[in-house]
């Protein structure tokens, strides 16, 4: 063991059992969800039917990887609380996002981000940005998978390559199977079962110290700080974690995670999605930040307390912690050893709940393979039932190379965090620039597009090979001619980015306005009219409840007919999209659909006309009554 303690016989049969009874959780998820995913949207989008709230919790684990213990805790034990920063660089970004870029990929039904940028440009920037987004998603996963196996080594003391491969097959066999849904309805019982393992590992850590006030006089003054030093430490500094976390890290993730944006874009609408976005920010992110760091500070006030006592705190001895990458299982191991079954339980929770942000990093691999690759390029005019059978099929094949690029990070130095950054800094600083001057600046052409991810993505990977390339941007914010330039080389990417970009586009001929119209922040006009096909209907009506589906084959598929007291209730005209719920709220919208509104019938107010297919289409029941609202 690498705890420096054993297991019991009863904590063994716990994590054994657990993590059996989670595996299976997940295949009965991934079989159960399978029949909501007729076609690609359903896989990938999950028909774009959820409530704002699922989505949302599912957030909570995609927020918390495999990386994320190990990496904070880590980070935690070194530095303090100040390693919830980079949870919260978010704060400039989030109104682009939520007024910018998510309404054009929801209203222009743009599937993948490669695909924005074909729209937004052309052909050649759309099979750039694939290489550099495939790259990105791809360091994500291998990382993931690293992360896992450390912490079985951790935990159990087995090399990598004999739980990995296991892990992996299990991994791409339930996200094969139901897609998305499976990927979100997986993912809200791993977040609570992340957090549970968190807070009871934080809460049996002030037992052991002996409550809150000894846990903060033992955790050293500069560990109590919630900033990092503006520019003393060379490897975790303010300065350094804005210009490389927040102006690259965080945009990318908000902007050029496929994934996440996949759960934002299974919403049944933009609003509900900028709910489901807040509430990650104010909620999910800040706590998320505490949970994952708060067991290196315990592991630090622990040791700064047994040198002062220079005693043991539990009968079990010292806490030793000889590898900062197992932070997390160690102190875990020490502080709860007292209590197999929650010890059990805790340990057991983290494995089985390890996987919850790769499988939504698997999902978007697989989403751009499809949409960026697959159809445009190897078999364009298919039956939706042939490309669903080749998604689930490709799921496999992403996982897979995920784990050959899992065995790169075993043999890199440094701490958990400074792994992650050294690679997300060369690749994504350009594909950002890009992206955010194609929003902001409808002058940006598709000459300029290129030139700037061509040479931005050249120069900022030459860095690794001259990294004095760096050092005047170093020395100018950091104020010194010392220190680790890495956490300057996002800044130094997108500085070359956007000058080539800059410079190109006004020396070449300004963008077609009207080929981009609904791709900027000032056409998002035009990208809703495009989404309905007619001018859109922004009143505000009513949300009715309890309404009986009757079956009527004379309207076409994808349409529904109100009486004409609930049309003036929902304030709805004639060809306005309406969307229609189960009226049982717990499931989300898993059964639901966007309509359109066909006509007005003489039945009862308590009477929704549909046809069977569209019935069948949207997985509601005839003998369940719904809800319905006005999308636009």
């Amino acid at each position: 063991m690498n705890f420096g303690i054993e297991f019991s016989n009863i904590s063994l049969i716990i994590i054994v059992v657990t993590i059996i009874a989670y595996f299976l959780m997940v295949t009965f998820f991934g079989a159960y969800f399978s029949k909501f995913s007729s076609n690609i949207h359903d896989f990938f989008f999950s028909g774009q039917r959820f409530a704002w709230w699922l989505p949302f919790i599912s957030m909570m684990a995609t927020g918390i990887g495999a990386y994320s213990y190990l990496k904070y805790s880590e980070q935690g034990l070194k530095t303090g609380m100040n390693s919830t920063m980079v949870y919260m660089n978010e704060w400039f970004i989030v109104p682009l996002f939520f007024f910018a870029w998510l309404p054009i990929m929801y209203w222009t039904k743009t599937r993948s981000i490669p695909q924005y940028f074909e729209k937004r440009f052309n052909t050649a920037t759309r099979y750039l940005t694939i290489v550099i987004l495939l790259a990105y998603i791809f360091y994500y996963i291998g990382y993931n998978l690293f992360t896992i196996g450390l912490a079985f080594q951790g935990i159990f003391g087995l090399p990598p390559f004999l739980t990995l491969p296991a892990i992996t097959l299990i991994l791409g066999f339930y996200v094969s199977l139901g897609g998305q849904t499976a990927v979100i309805f997986t993912d809200l019982v791993q977040g609570v079962l992340l957090y549970l393992a968190g807070c009871l590992a934080f809460g049996y850590g002030l037992y052991v110290l002996g409550g809150f006030s000894e846990f903060f006089h033992y955790l050293p003054l500069e560990h109590r700080l919630p900033f990092a030093s503006f520019n003393q430490d060379p490897y975790f500094n303010s300065v350094g974690i804005f210009w490389g976390d927040a102006l690259a890290g965080s945009i990318a993730f908000l902007f050029l995670n496929q994934g996440f944006l996949m759960r934002f874009l299974s919403v049944r609408s933009v609003n509900e999605a900028r709910l489901a976005g807040m509430a990650n920010i104010m909620i999910t992110l800040p706590l998320s930040a505490i949970v994952v760091g708060s067991v290196g500070w315990l592991g630090k006030a622990i040791l700064t307390k047994q040198e002062a006592l220079n005693t043991a705190l539990t009968p079990y001895g010292f806490l030793e912690i000889e590898n900062s990458y197992h932070t997390f299982v160690n102190v875990v191991g020490y502080v709860v050893q007292s209590n197999p079954i929650v010890l059990g339980i805790i340990l057991a929770a983290l494995l089985a709940a390890l996987m919850s942000t790769i499988d939504t990093l698997i999902n978007a691999a697989t989403a751009i393979f499809i949409y960026d690759i697959y159809k445009p390029l190897i078999k364009t005019n298919s039956s939706d039932k042939h490309y669903l059978k080749v998604a689930k099929f490709s799921t496999f094949g992403m996982t897979l190379l995920g784990l050959l690029l899992a065995t790169w990070f075993f043999f890199q130095k440094g701490t958990l965090m400074s792994i992650h950054y050294r690679g997300i800094m060369v690749i994504v600083p350009s594909i950002v620039t890009t992206l955010l001057l194609g929003i902001l600046w409808k002058r940006f052409n598709s000459i300029s597009a290129c030139s700037a991810l061509v040479v931005g993505v050249s120069l900022t990977f030459m860095t690794l090979r001259f990294p004095e390339w760096i050092y005047p941007l170093r020395n100018f914010f950091y104020g010194s001619q010392t220190g680790d330039p890495f956490l300057f080389r996002a800044l130094f990417g997108m500085i070359v980015s956007g000058l080539t970009g800059v410079v190109v586009c006004l020396f070449t001929k300004p963008a077609d306005s009207d080929k981009i119209k609904g791709y900027t922040l000032d056409s998002i006009d035009d990208a809703i009219f495009s989404f309905k096909g007619r001018k859109p209907n922004f009143k505000r009506g009513k949300k009715i409840t309890f309404l009986k589906i009757v079956l009527d084959n004379s309207l076409k598929k994808g349409e529904i007919a109100l009486s004409n007291k609930n049309v003036k209730r929902l304030k709805a005209e004639e060809q306005d999209i309406i969307y229609v719920s189960d009226n049982r709220w717990y499931l989300g919208g898993l059964r639901s659909g966007h309509f359109t509104l066909a006509n007005k019938h003489p039945k009862k107010d308590s009477v929704l006309l549909m046809a069977k297919d569209t019935l069948e289409k949207s997985y509601l029941l005839k003998d369940k009554t719904v809800f319905i609202k006005k999308i636009i």
